[in-house]
């Protein structure tokens, strides 16, 4: 039995080896890829998911038409996303609450902030304010 060889066109050369160049850049983009893979599982595993915690910082207390603005970011230490987070802005005073204003925050990402405004027709820098979360969302 006559065995056939298969025959190369003329000019096409026999396939080269990958050169160590190419090696060495294969290797280290797998080295790159199993090294952040490994560090979002060591974080998810390290970390687990907790509910948001919502703080409040005021960055400033302005005029604003016939009353006041008062700007502050809402920081989330938790690792997970508030959606829809329903902030209330209180004054105190010596008597108890002068005035209540509340804003929706479209959300607040996990160890994130984000920036709103609350508006009051009495002047926040006279009274106690206080700014609390009162409820969120699962986004």
């Amino acid at each position: 039995m006559a065995t056939s060889r298969r025959k190369e066109p003329a000019g096409k050369q026999a396939r080269e080896m990958p050169s160590p160049l190419e090696w060495a850049v294969g290797a280290l983009s797998l080295a790159l890829v199993l090294a952040v893979a490994g560090f979002i599982l060591h974080d998810a595993f390290r970390n687990p998911a907790s509910p948001p915690r919502i703080t409040f910082e005021v960055d400033s207390i302005v005029r604003a038409g016939r009353g006041y603005l008062v700007e502050f970011r809402a920081r989330n230490s938790g690792r997970s996303t508030a959606a829809g987070v329903e902030v209330e802005g209180e004054l105190l005073g010596d008597s108890g609450t002068v005035e209540t204003t509340q804003v929706t925050i479209g959300y607040v990402p996990a160890r994130g902030t984000t920036s709103a405004g609350l508006f009051f027709s009495e002047d926040p820098r006279r009274y106690r304010l206080e700014i609390r979360p009162k409820g969120y969302d699962r986004p």
